[in-house]
């Protein structure tokens, strides 16, 4: 009978069919056999990051890594909780990342302001992919975090409509509790040096209502996980 290895969770973009020998490459081939040294025998657990999770079982571990195919279990889809995001302040965007990533956050979109730019992000998308799919083993999500690229704020909240909560921190606005819901929340993060008034007035335009975090005028990054942190609660949206 096959054993289970240390705790193990991988993401596999193309998870192998039930009796299906597959090679497995890249950052899973890795994990697998460097991080939790998974042996021959062993069963562990994968998913593609879009809800279905598979057992597998490890055939080789070294030096090329080989597993099969077993059980697969198709997990429902959460609601969609979206996170509009201003830049932070230099380099704090890759924990941000990482946390939203563990917290559950579907989408995390970034958001070009009047005040602040996202500075080479281009470049940076596929480190912060990394980082999310990591944030995804630890929490053995079977829902990969989607990342999309840097855009104007008008731009970054297309489809936000057919939401059934809309909100945007901002200091000073009434702390509020919003219901849990269960269709899609979207939320909205100023920059490190906060939103224009003009931005304002079109995010409430956009039907976005004020929402405070607290008394205290929080990071950015601190900001985008006190959300999420509520919406894994359930405490919010």
């Amino acid at each position: 009978m096959a054993a289970d290895a240390a705790p193990a969770f991988v993401l596999i973009e193309r998870l192998p069919a039930p009796g299906e020998e597959v090679l497995l490459d890249g950052d899973a081939a890795h994990y697998l056999s460097r991080v939790v040294r998974a042996r021959p025998g062993e069963r562990v657990h994968a998913t593609d990051g879009a809800g279905t999770v598979a057992t597998l079982e490890v055939v080789e571990s070294r030096p090329d890594v080989r597993v099969i195919g077993g059980e697969r279990r198709v997990m429902a889809r959460p609601a969609e909780r979206v996170l509009v995001c201003g830049a932070p302040e230099g380099d704090r965007a890759d924990w941000m990342v990482e946390k939203l990533a563990e917290l559950g956050v579907s989408r995390l979109v970034l958001a070009e302001c009047e005040r602040a730019k996202w500075e080479r992000a281009e470049a940076k998308l596929e480190r912060w992919s990394r980082l999310a799919a990591a944030a995804l083993r630890q929490s053995q999500s079977a829902w990969l975090m989607r990342i999309e690229p840097p855009r104007p704020l008008a731009e970054a909240l297309a489809g936000a409509e057919s939401a059934t909560a809309r909100w945007v921190a901002l200091p000073g606005a009434a702390t509020v509790r919003l219901p849990r819901e269960d269709g899609a929340s979207w939320c909205v993060i100023g920059p490190s040096p906060g939103f224009s008034e003009s931005e304002v007035k079109r995010l409430r335009e956009s039907g976005f209502v004020p929402a405070g975090l607290g008394p205290a005028r929080l990071r950015t990054e601190t900001a985008a996980l006190t959300v999420a942190a509520l919406w894994q609660a359930g405490g919010a949206g």
